[in-house]
């Protein structure tokens, strides 16, 4: 019996698929699929049902899981009391938003590469949702999402929060204007869809008493809001320092609103039961480089 039989078996089971569990572990799914027949073979007994559509496990399998966790657990301690100084190796799979990308995400992975200069940084930019469910199914090794997270599964930190306000082009003429949520009605509104960690918040906005949107924008990306809001098709919800540049050319109003726009929380999550040194470094990295009020020099060069 050896830790890689017992690591294939574990992720595996927990994964719920031999192939995502493979990609976890850098490995073919053949090879995986061979090391769990190997820990089958000296058990003496299957851990998995294969006439199963999932990876589902065999009563032993059942019985055996947390006594795998446990090893592997303690094999994850030692390596961190033997990481050697260079830092860690492999690969990072992070899962991002645009306002990250644009922001902090830059300075955070220089960051990584001076303190672990073996390891590589594979970001994802998405959205809050899937990224969750990629983390959860163990594709990503951690996100930092917008607003809290919604899986069981996952560990979450607070990392901070963030100011957004209304905006809209001045070929508008809004900003003396004071918004309402009665005078939302009479402008096209531009949002974020369902899977966007903005979306909650958005959605509690526009359902405030009295609120109404009747041409209401849904758009799966936050950069493309920034460009519609600038080109007058509607106004938007967006964060006050990132966009900032366009607010001193003029391409943006920031607009007075009652209520004000509540900050949205951002959040770095990671599955419960990965104990990796990898995780709680990484953690500390983000925590020190994280950093909203960042704007992108894109921006300033036009």
């Amino acid at each position: 019996m050896t830790l890689k039989q017992l690591q294939a078996f574990y992720w595996a089971a927990k994964l719920g698929s031999f192939a995502i569990a493979a990609d976890r572990l850098f490995i073919s799914q053949s090879s995986l699929s061979k090391r769990i027949a190997e820990l089958e073979s000296v058990l003496g007994a299957a851990l998995f049902d294969r006439s199963a559509r999932r990876a589902a496990l065999t009563m032993l399998g059942e019985a055996i899981l947390e006594d795998a966790h446990r090893m592997l657990a303690l094999e994850t301690e030692l390596r961190q009391k033997t990481t050697t100084l260079d830092g860690m190796r492999g690969v990072l799979r992070f899962g991002i938003g645009e306002l990250s990308a644009s922001t902090w995400f830059p300075r955070f992975v220089s960051s990584v590469a001076a303190a672990h200069p073996h390891l590589v940084v594979e970001p994802l930019v998405s959205q809050a949702r899937l990224m969750e469910l990629e983390v959860e199914k163990g594709t990503l090794d951690c996100a930092v999402i917008a607003g809290h997270a919604s899986r069981l599964q996952l560990g979450a930190q607070v990392l901070c929060s963030v100011a957004f306000s209304w905006m809209a082009s001045p070929r508008m003429k809004l900003r003396n204007v004071l918004l309402t949520p009665e005078a939302l009605r009479r402008y096209p509104v531009i949002a974020p869809n369902a899977l966007s960690g903005q979306a909650q918040a958005f959605d509690d906005l526009v359902s405030m008493p009295g609120a109404s949107v009747d041409r209401l924008i849904r758009c799966n990306s936050l950069n493309a809001i920034v460009e519609l809001t600038v080109s007058g098709a509607g106004i938007s919800v967006l964060p006050q320092k990132h966009v900032q540049p366009l607010l001193r050319r003029k391409l943006l109003d920031r607009l007075k609103s009652q209520p004000a726009v509540p900050p949205l929380q951002y959040t770095f999550v990671w599955r419960r039961d990965d104990t990796r040194l990898l995780i709680s470094s990484i953690r500390d990295l983000v925590i020190k480089q994280v950093d909203f009020n960042l704007t992108t020099p894109l921006w300033e060069m036009r």
